[in-house]
């Protein structure tokens, strides 16, 4: 009968050899005393549960790019009815762009999202900067819900950093 050489860490259950000071993956005090094996636990307990709220601010940033692409096709729908017909066909080509463009960073901010918040920001930045330069006046309308749209995702793409470096310091995938 072969007698197992790792056992299991109380905090990442990962293997570590029985000699082991610390866990290579934690860095759980194996070889520490209870009440450093407790407070590490609790440290690391603290820090998960930071972590699902940081994850929680992600999932919320990220359904304002749903929200992002709704309004769009709201507003579309509003100034459908004050353009000349001519210029009706290339305003529906450029909201239809969009709304396609803020649903897809949407889905994307599900498995990616550093790179769909950050995008998303630029994109509804740039719009607003370009309706700015076209007319003025735009920068003044809805501007509670602009800066509520880009506060939510300033929000989540500093919580997706912060959860970034909390997954590494948990050493969690």
């Amino acid at each position: 009968m072969e007698i197992p050489t790792h056992s299991f860490c109380n905090a990442c259950y990962k293997a570590y050899a029985p000699n082991d000071s610390f866990c290579n993956s934690c860095g759980y005090p194996l070889q520490g005393t209870p009440q450093q094996q407790d407070f590490f636990i609790s440290e690391r307990t603290v820090k998960e549960i930071d972590l699902s709220s940081m994850n929680e601010a992600v999932r919320k940033a990220g359904n304002s790019l749903f929200w992002i692409a709704g309004l769009t096709a709201l507003s579309f729908l509003f100034i459908l009815a004050t353009v000349a017909e001519e210029d009706r066909s290339s305003i529906l080509i450029a909201n239809t762009f969009l709304v396609v463009a803020f649903l897809a960073l949407g889905f994307l901010s599900r498995s990616k999202p550093t790179a769909a918040l950050i995008s998303g920001l630029s994109l509804y930045l740039i719009i607003h900067i370009l309706n700015a330069i076209d007319n003025p006046l735009t920068i003044f309308s809805g501007i509670i819900f602009k800066v509520i749209i880009i506060g939510y995702l300033i929000k989540g793409i500093k919580a997706v950093l912060d959860a970034d470096k909390l997954k590494k310091e948990l050493n969690i995938d």
